[in-house]
């Protein structure tokens, strides 16, 4: 009896080795990384409820973990939630913005309840260090740390770089001065973060300016 018990595990151990293994496709195991880049869109309109102070810490920490010219991470990063540093930002832009043909969403800056941020509650201001040749780009990367971390948890986001151009006025300096950035730095660009409201369609790319030298 034993021996056709192990007679008949071998033969099946046998069959089941030659049996074909079952393909598996790319919609089975989906890149999730990719698929957050291809997903994430400029939200424009955000609901009132604040970030959760969990989430917006993984942001953080994500955002800081992102490459930087000889590890200088040359960047400061100031979070704003005050409702009241937030209507003092938006309301200097306004000013700022009379009388100017402004491209974008800024070319409304006149309508009322105009939000530079979209209304969004909370904007993440990215300062650079100037003496530093290689900050811009060490932001830009931090940047998109923000962008694709905040997507992943289906928080939405938009980079406002209309503000840049204001917070380098004379106007701007009491605003700028309650940031409290180091010597040398300098706000550089903003996003907008918070629940999205919207969820737009992804315009064309173009593509064609992509080449591959070989």
């Amino acid at each position: 009896m034993r021996s056709i018990l192990i007679t008949g595990f071998f033969f099946l151990a046998l069959v089941s080795c030659r049996q074909p293994k079952e393909k598996t496709t790319n919609m089975e195991h989906k890149n999730m990384t990719v698929e957050n880049m291809m997903s994430r869109r400029s939200i424009r309109s955000y609901l009132p409820e604040q970030v959760k102070p969990e989430q917006l810490d993984t942001i953080i920490r994500c955002a800081v973990n992102a490459p930087s010219a000889l590890n200088k991470q040359s960047w400061e990063i100031r979070i704003i939630q005050k409702p009241e540093l937030l209507n003092e930002i938006n309301e200097g832009f306004v000013n700022y913005a009379k009388g100017q043909s402004l491209p974008g969403s800024a070319s409304r800056a006149q309508e009322p309840g105009f939000s530079v941020f979209h209304g969004a509650p909370t904007l993440i201001i990215v300062a650079n260090d100037r003496e530093n040749a290689y900050s811009p780009v060490d932001c830009g990367l931090l940047g998109q740390n923000i962008l694709l971390s905040a997507e992943s948890m289906d928080i939405g986001t938009c980079v406002v770089g209309s503000l840049k151009a204001y917070f380098d006025t004379p106007e701007a300096e009491k605003t700028i001065a309650k940031l409290n950035l180091p010597e040398g730095y300098q706000a550089l660009y903003t996003i907008a973060l918070g629940y999205k409201n919207q969820r737009p369609e992804a315009k064309p790319r173009e593509i064609n300016k992509v080449q591959i030298i070989r």
